[in-house]
Order: C-alpha cells, then sequence, then structure tokens
C-alpha cells in the first residue's frame, strides 16, 4: 500500500501534474502521514507513513487492505473534512490565500490536521493533500539508498536539521515556510522562489541548500539582470579562447563550478528570450555547451531560480518562456513580505540588533519601546532588507544605550508631530525616504557607479534617477 498511488485527472495543466508528482516524491521521505485526494475524494496518492493513521481515518481505514488498488473509500469522511472542505472552497471561496487550512473546526479524533490545495492556473483546487500531525514541525527522513554518483559521503547531520543561518520568524506563514522547506530540501526537483525584493529569497534558496544532500557541495549564486544576454551565458556555462573578444584562454563556466551542487539563479525574469532557451536544454538534458564549443559537458547541478515577478504573468503576456516556467516551478515557493508578517518585526529588529553591534564593536544596545512600535507599523517597502539596513544605521550612529525613534528615522522629519498617528505618518514617510536612498545606493554599488545600468535596475528613467540623486546629496 504505502508509497502507491492511482492514475489521476486528464483534464488538469502539466503544471499541476508537475507540482503534483514533486509533492509524492517529497511525501516518500516525511514521518507525516499523507494522502492527496481529487475531488471525487478518491485516492490519489498515499505515502509510507500512512499505514499509522490506517486505524483512525475513516478515509484510509481500508488502505492496509488494497496494496495496489486506490479508489474511494466507503466509509464517509468526518465531518468536517479538510479535503472536502478544500475543494468545497471552489465554489464558496473559502479558501484562505495560501490555500492551506488552518482554521477548521476539526474533531479531536482527526489524524490528518493539515491540509495544502494543489491549484491550477484559474484558482480552482484540484488535489487535496492531507497531512497527519505529529505534535511539531515535519522531519524529513533521508532514505539510505539515495546516493548520488560522484558526491562525497553525506554528513551525519539530520536532513531536517536547521542550518546556522536560518528564517527568523514565528508567523504563521514563516512556519508554513520553513516547513515546505524542509520537504523540497531533499528532493532534487527544481525550485521556483517567488517573493518581493528584499524578502529573502536567497536566503530560502541558502537553507534548501544547506538542508539537502548537496550541502557539502558548492552554492553558486548568479545575479541574472546583472548581465547581458552573451555575458550570462559565458559566465554560466563557460567559454572556449577565441569565441570573443577578450576570450584569451578557456573558462569554466559556474555550472561546472557548482558540480554536485546547487546553482542559485536570481532575477530569472530579466532574462532573454535567447538565454531562456540555453537554460531549457541544461534543465531537460543536463548538459552545457561552454560559447564557442561544439562540445557538450555533463552536468550534476541542482536549479533554484528566484524572481520578484510572476512568472506566470510574464508567460501569459509571452515575456517568459512557458515550457521553461513549467521546468523550473516543479515545485514553487513564495516568500511572504514583512508587511503581511508584523508579529516578526520585533523578532528580526532585535536578531540585527545582536548581529550589528558584534559587527560593528558596538556594546549592547536597547530598542525603546515607541521605536519597537514604530517598526511594527511602516509598511515595508524593502521588506527584511531594508529592516536590516536601517537598524544597522542606528547601530552605527546611535550615540546612548537605547535607540529611539529619532535614531532609527532621523528626527528632522519628526519636529513638530503631535499624537501617536501623526508620529507614524511621519516615520513612514521618514522611513521610505530612507529606504529609497538605500535602493539606490545599492543599485548604483551592484552596477559599479553606471548611473544608466541602475536607472534600469530601479525600473525608473535616467533623468528620474537624476533628480534623486540630488536630493539625497549622492550626487
Amino acid at each position: 500500500m504505502a508509497g502507491s498511488y492511482a492514475s489521476t485527472e486528464s483534464d488538469v495543466s502539466p503544471l499541476v501534474h508537475a507540482r503534483l508528482e514533486g509533492l509524492k516524491a517529497l511525501a516518500e521521505h516525511v514521518e507525516e502521514p499523507i494522502l492527496i485526494f481529487n475531488p471525487q475524494m478518491e485516492l490519489v496518492y498515499v505515502n509510507p507513513s500512512a499505514d499509522k493513521i490506517a486505524k483512525d481515518c475513516p478515509l484510509g481505514s481500508t488502505l492496509t487492505t488494497r496494496p495496489s488498488h486506490l479508489s474511494a473509500s466507503n466509509q464517509s469522511p468526518c465531518d468536517p473534512c479538510t479535503a472536502t472542505y478544500l475543494f468545497r472552497s471552489n465554489v464558496q471561496d473559502l479558501a484562505t490565500p495560501s490555500g492551506s487550512v488552518s482554521s477548521v473546526a476539526l474533531p479531536e479524533t482527526c489524524p490528518m490536521l493539515r491540509a495544502v490545495a494543489v491549484k491550477g492556473e484559474t484558482g480552482i483546487t484540484h488535489f487535496a493533500v492531507l497531512m497527519g500531525d505529529r505534535g511539531s514541525e515535519s522531519v524529513v527522513v533521508a532514505r539510505k539508498e539515495q546516493g548520488f554518483s560522484g558526491l562525497p559521503p553525506r554528513q551525519e547531520r539530520a536532513v531536517g536539521e536547521v542550518p546556522q543561518r536560518t528564517i527568523i520568524g514565528e508567523s504563521e506563514p514563516i512556519q508554513r515556510l520553513r516547513e515546505t522547506i524542509q520537504l523540497v530540501a531533499v528532493s532534487e526537483a527544481t525550485v521556483l522562489i517567488q517573493g518581493e525584493s528584499g524578502t529573502g529569497k536567497e536566503l530560502v534558496a541558502k537553507t534548501i541548500h544547506a538542508l539537502s544532500h548537496r550541502r557539502a557541495r558548492p552554492f553558486v549564486v548568479v545575479e541574472c539582470s546583472a548581465l547581458p544576454e552573451t555575458l550570462l551565458e559565458s559566465e554560466l556555462f563557460g567559454h572556449m579562447r577565441g569565441a570573443f573578444t577578450g576570450a584569451i584562454v578557456d573558462r569554466k563556466g559556474l555550472f561546472e563550478e557548482a558540480e554536485g551542487g546547487t546553482i542559485f539563479l536570481d532575477e530569472i525574469a530579466d532574462t532573454t528570450p535567447g538565454f531562456q532557451a540555453r537554460l531549457l536544454r541544461v534543465l531537460q538534458e543536463g548538459e552545457i555547451k561552454p560559447v564557442g564549443s561544439n562540445r557538450s559537458i555533463q552536468v550534476d547541478v541542482r536549479v533554484i531560480s528566484a524572481g520578484n515577478q510572476s512568472l506566470e504573468e510574464l508567460v501569459k503576456a509571452k515575456r517568459f518562456r512557458g515550457d521553461l516556467y513549467y521546468r523550473l516551478a516543479v515545485l514553487p515557493l513564495t516568500v511572504p513580505p514583512l508587511r503581511e508578517r508584523p508579529e516578526d518585526i520585533v523578532l528580526l529588529a532585535k536578531h540585527f540588533l545582536d548581529i550589528s553591534t558584534g559587527q560593528h564593536g558596538r556594546p549592547a544596545l536597547a530598542l525603546h519601546p515607541d521605536a519597537l512600535k514604530a517598526l511594527t507599523h511602516y509598511a515595508w517597502p524593502g521588506n527584511v532588507r531594508e529592516l536590516g539596513n536601517l537598524i544597522e544605521r542606528a547601530v552605527v550612529t546611535c550615540r546612548h544605550s537605547t535607540i529611539h525613534v529619532s535614531d532609527l528615522f532621523g528626527s528632522k522629519q519628526l519636529e513638530g508631530t503631535k499624537g501617536t498617528d501623526g508620529e507614524l505618518r511621519a516615520v513612514s514617510k521618514a522611513a521610505r525616504r530612507v529606504a529609497e536612498r538605500d535602493r539606490i545606493l545599492e543599485a548604483l554599488s551592484q552596477t559599479n557607479g553606471d548611473k544608466t545600468r541602475a536607472a534600469r535596475l530601479l525600473k525608473i528613467s535616467r533623468s528620474n534617477l537624476y533628480n534623486k540623486l540630488r536630493l539625497y546629496h549622492i550626487l
């Protein structure tokens, strides 16, 4: 029974099927029991750990007697049932934005306390993934037979162990994200991480790598938007001597440098159609061809990509290849913006405070309650990166042992304000200016002072950039 599955619906998109296959591969390696149902409440998949709940779940009560044929159980589901709730939401629109169920009043005896919807492009739920609760976070179990050719022996640390650099937060969106990361880490499938700028997509990618069997091999970061197509292909795939002006020696590409490890392609949406075609071949064939060479090279590299634009929308607008999107988004993740998890702001602020005081040799500093209140009421357009930069600046410039609102956002903009609402509006305006100045400086740093490229990165005109440079006295 365990690990078996029945044929699925034929009218769902290839992307939904790809996600379903990715979930099945992951479910083989978790201790939680996992069942997958279609809208007809027919069992589509059962993982090896589901034996433990066979006697408790009406829908799984006959699993052990049906090792090779999965279909609808003769039993009726509990009322309410997480699976039927998700399918009912197709009509009643009751599902949570994340597609998970966390607010249904389930019977105390129900062993399947969590459910996730596998949705199509139109938002319709095609499959319900039910997961049993162990009373703690998910633990990924590494199967002994899963070795990778050419890799060194795996370290003894459990796959589910949290690495040193981890994702800070106790909010529900972050807990779900951490749980999903632990699930996808054991897989070899490609991962697409989407989220606004500054949310920590690279940290998510590093965490996936650190929890994977590839953690002893390189983790290589590629900023796709920082290089034109020809240089990007040379960087990733390498080049032969004489392939172009300046190519005086053969050079290995980053895919070869990342052999056995993970390559992280950031801002993948900014690549050209020509490069996307080359990358699609790498994902399909597992081989690269250096620029100027007729010889293909086999590579063993896991690809994680990221972007702050919706690739689905870009595919619809014909600005991104659909076939490449389906290859990249086998296991899609979304990193929530900071404004959607305000309960994590204080934790993050204190985390950055500890890091910055250590880095800059400052004695221990405290955040004044009014400063914490101002931080939690701010919208954070720059997300976690903006918060980290703001705290670090305050640590460097603060002249006393307690950081006040004025140390964070500047006293000039706060003069003459009255009442909490007025103060917070002034703080918000001041913080936006600080965040905008930081983003401009970061863009100039990334482009080595090239203002034309910096304006392109910031998605503003060159003349607008010059106006802001004068406004913030950067010129």
